[in-house]
């Protein structure tokens, strides 16, 4: 890789959620290049974070080594940076370099981990060819600490720590640096007075201020980022910051205003120092209230799994209970109908009976009156008066036994109907009773029983 340092890195310096993304987004308009691989949209930055994952998940790798992260409130060593383990990922993040900036002559990094690993990024950026200059970015710290406490569940305490270190350690890795300053409420105010303010503490020209860019910026900086800004200055009513963090934000505030950090130096180091004795006491209580933070996460996972699992089963038993409903009215139709085929039995048994005799009456007068006729054609000699109406009476008897077969089969008919439901109404019970939804609903229903049992 050359050495000409023909590039020029322009490295966003800013603790997280200190508006560095929307610079950033400000710094791509006027021609810088922003990384190839930049993380996608989140809930927490609906406009874009405009840092690389692949320079992310380096400084994770490389914060891990040290023995550190984003949050610890201890100090990365010096003695690190010159370790063999940070010599042996100097390669890959000149790879990295490579892949998300390519040949771009101007181009933004931006991820609040180098605040901390900043003289690792300025020995790759020189192995890569390119310049580093600052710009540092920062926000008030009761809006960051806020911010951490609603994404990452930090006390508000230990997010104006965090705040603190951040722009210490920023400050301290870049004073020899070419470097400029300036603030989340001054950009969107006036970014055009930033860009202007930024070009020439750099000393650089941007490539395309153009009225189109302009435009774009303006509508980027426009709605929800102009929103945010209004909320936090709504409520001015919050409590003092410590001093160290009161201080060192008032110190920022004068160095965007042209103030020269450099007289500002002393009284910074006398800050690190009392930060870096303290840090031993509390840091041992941070990290087990992180730990118990995500032990109540972890928890707040199980019950609202729970929650979703009793929500199922309450609409398995709804169903369950719509099915026995179903179920039992069916099984109330059944007995209702059972019940009309066995009176419409006993009704067609009746008729049979009244059929039945009927037919031996008529067999009985028929066969008197056979006997009759016969007489009187042997007393008359006349067999013409055997043969008068006994086709009538041969009718009407074949009648009957026509209307009594009809009957007989009607009766065969409605019992083996009635024996249809009785049989249709004890498979739907056994199918009930079989069922899963009865099986699952079993200890619902001997709660609601015992439930029932205990109410006064």
């Amino acid at each position: 890789m050359s050495q000409s340092q023909d590039r020029t890195a322009l490295i966003v310096l800013g603790m997280h959620c200190s508006g560095a993304s929307a610079l950033a987004e400000v710094l791509g308009h006027l021609g810088a290049a922003l990384p190839k691989g930049p993380i996608g949209l989140t809930e927490m930055n609906a406009g874009g974070f405009f840092e690389a994952d692949r320079i992310t998940d380096l400084n994770e790798r490389l914060l891990q080594q040290a023995e550190r992260s984003w949050w610890d409130p201890r100090p990365v060593p010096l003695t690190w940076f010159s370790s063999s383990e940070a010599a042996a990922l100097l390669d890959e993040a000149v790879a990295t370099l490579e892949a998300d900036y390519g040949n771009a002559s101007l181009f933004v990094m931006k991820d609040p981990r180098i605040c901390r690993l900043l003289p690792f990024w300025r020995t790759a950026l020189g192995r890569f060819g390119a310049q580093a200059l600052v710009v540092h970015m920062h926000s008030r710290a009761l809006d960051v600490a806020a911010s951490l406490t609603h994404w990452a569940d930090h006390e508000t305490d230990y997010g104006l720590v965090l705040w603190a270190l951040h722009v210490l350690d920023a400050e301290k890795g870049s004073r020899d640096m070419r470097r400029s300053f300036t603030c989340y409420e001054a950009l969107i105010d006036d970014w055009r007075s930033v860009a202007q303010g930024l070009a020439r503490d750099l000393d650089i020209t941007w490539p395309q201020e153009t009225d189109q860019e302009k435009a774009a910026i303006d509508h980027f900086l426009s709605g929800d980022l102009q929103h945010l800004k209004a909320a936090s200055a709504e409520d001015r009513t919050e409590p003092p910051l410590p001093p160290v963090v009161a201080e060192l934000q008032d110190m920022l505030g004068s160095w965007v205003g042209g103030a020269d950090p450099a007289r500002d130096s002393d009284r910074l180091d006398q800050f690190r120092m009392a930060l870096e004795i303290s840090v031993p006491l509390f840091h041992p209580l941070a990290i087990r209230t992180i730990d118990l933070v995500g032990e109540i996460n972890s928890m707040t996972g199980c019950i609202q799994a729970m929650q979703t699992e009793y929500a199922q089963l309450a609409e398995q038993l709804r169903e369950a209970q719509a099915n026995l409903a179903d179920a039992a009215q069916e099984h109330k139709r059944c007995e209702e109908e059972s019940v009309d085929l066995l009176q419409r039995l006993a009704s067609m048994d009746r008729r049979l009976h009244v059929a039945l005799i009927q037919l031996r009456h008529l067999t009985k007068q028929r066969e008197r009156e056979i006997k009759e006729r016969l007489r009187l054609a042997i007393a008359l000699d006349d067999p013409a008066a055997m043969a008068d109406r006994l086709d009538v009476l041969t009718n009407r008897v074949e009648r009957m036994k026509e209307e009594v077969s009809t009957a007989i089969a009607a009766r065969d008919q409605a019992r083996k109907e009635a024996q249809e439901a009785l049989e249709w109404g004890r498979r739907r019970e056994a199918e009930l009773l079989g069922s899963t939804s009865w099986r699952v609903t079993s200890p619902l229903r001997a709660l609601s029983r015992a439930s029932l049992r205990l109410r006064p």
